[in-house]
């Protein structure tokens, strides 16, 4: 199934609103920052002053520093208030070094004034001197005031396309979630009218070799099976003690059908299955892949030995199915079906951490299944998710 286009750039961060807390985030790291630019120019200049001979405290020279700076903290707000409110600039670079050869000159032209006058102020000099002292203004300050002025809007611009970036990786991972948590439910939907096709078709078998007492029971262990079924399908894990389960009822089922032939040899070995998780109608279909692959294809008479084990190996479950390979048989149309489902709802749960290994002689058929263990009240959690706060 194809993932859906991610969103540009734009619609990633117009998804997010100028609000009340980014104003307040925009303002008050713009504030913070050019703060502390200005506490270390004034311990840098109070420092060079005492070494002259003058006595000069670091809150002298803060305050007389901090309100030029409120030009560049006002200019540096902007610019994140303006990236927040037109993310679309981020997606036209020209549009970004034409909006930056523009507001650099243009914020020059009002900083340059409004620090004069702040430390003409800050001096005592009168207003009319303003023209004077704007003529006489060091042209170095016009070059600092806009390589830091450059430095800014670089710096918010840097930030904007990291958040950008971030927000596209995370929307690009929910989106594989999604995608694969809707496969996996199409899988499994798969599989659930499979199951039920093929057991209903067994039950027709014994009505229609005359065999209604026997048919009779075959439909109560097929509800006993549908009601795990139905239960087992509306979660995302159930315990392997239940699929165990499961696969015991449906061999039960099975035997009703072919009494003899059907020989099953299953051994559980291990800790207790209940703990750990298992996705739901998991081991059941391979199983019925060995049954309808050992016995169906088979000549009439014939009878199977079908084998079953379970046995841990460290953090791993292990199952090894065995069927026998009738020679010259033909399968019926839907052999194959739940291994090749189970295998791909695998790849989509685990990826490589789970397996499914067979090989094929002339006489039998074995599987092969590794599974992670996982612990299920723990799986059970992660699907339910943190709990909403409350507010």
């Amino acid at each position: 199934m194809p993932s859906p286009p991610l969103p540009h750039a734009a619609e990633v961060l117009a998804s997010q609103p100028l609000t009340r807390r980014g104003v307040a985030r925009a303002v008050g790291g713009s504030l913070l920052f050019w703060s502390l630019v200005t506490l270390a120019l004034a311990v840098s200049a109070a420092v060079d002053q005492q070494r002259a001979g003058r006595v000069v405290t670091v809150l002298e020279m803060l305050a007389r520093f901090w309100p030029t700076t409120l030009p560049q903290m006002g200019f540096t707000a902007l610019i994140a208030l303006v990236l927040q409110a037109h993310p679309e600039v981020l997606e036209r670079p020209r549009r970004v070094l034409a909006v930056a050869a523009v507001g650099v000159p243009l914020y020059l032209l009002i900083a340059t004034p409004l620090v004069v006058l702040i430390q003409m102020a800050q001096q005592g000099q009168p207003l009319a001197r303003f023209p004077e002292a704007l003529g006489q203004w060091p042209a170095i300050n016009v070059w600092i005031d806009a390589i830091s002025s450059s430095g800014a809007l670089a710096a918010q611009l840097g930030w904007a396309y990291w958040r950008q970036t971030q927000r596209q990786q995370q929307l690009m991972l929910q989106t594989q979630a999604d995608n694969l948590r809707l496969r996996l439910t199409l899988l499994q939907g798969q599989l659930e009218p499979h199951f039920l096709f093929n057991t209903l078709n067994s039950i027709a078998a014994l009505v229609r070799g005359a065999e209604r007492t026997v048919a009779l029971q075959a439909i109560s262990r097929l509800s006993d099976l549908l009601r795990y079924a139905l239960r087992a399908s509306q979660q995302r894990w159930v315990s392997v003690a239940d699929e165990l389960r499961f696969v015991d009822d449906y061999v039960a089922l099975q035997r009703l059908r072919f009494g003899d032939a059907l020989r099953w040899d299953a051994r559980v070995e291990g800790p207790d299955w209940a703990r750990w998780a298992c996705p739901p109608l998991l081991l059941q279909p391979l199983v019925e892949n060995a049954v309808r692959y050992g016995l169906e294809a088979a000549e009439p008479g014939e009878h199977a030995d079908l084998s079953l084990v379970v046995r841990p190996e460290g953090r791993t479950l292990v199952l090894w199915l065995s069927n026998p390979r009738p020679a010259e048989a033909q399968l019926m149309r839907g052999h194959g079906l739940g291994l090749a489902k189970t295998r791909e709802r695998l790849q989509v749960l685990y990826g490589d951490r789970a397996r499914i290994e067979t090989e094929a002689s002339s006489q039998r058929f074995e599987l092969c299944l590794r599974l992670p263990l996982e612990d299920l009240d723990a799986a059970l959690d992660a699907v339910a998710g943190p709990e909403p706060e409350r507010g």
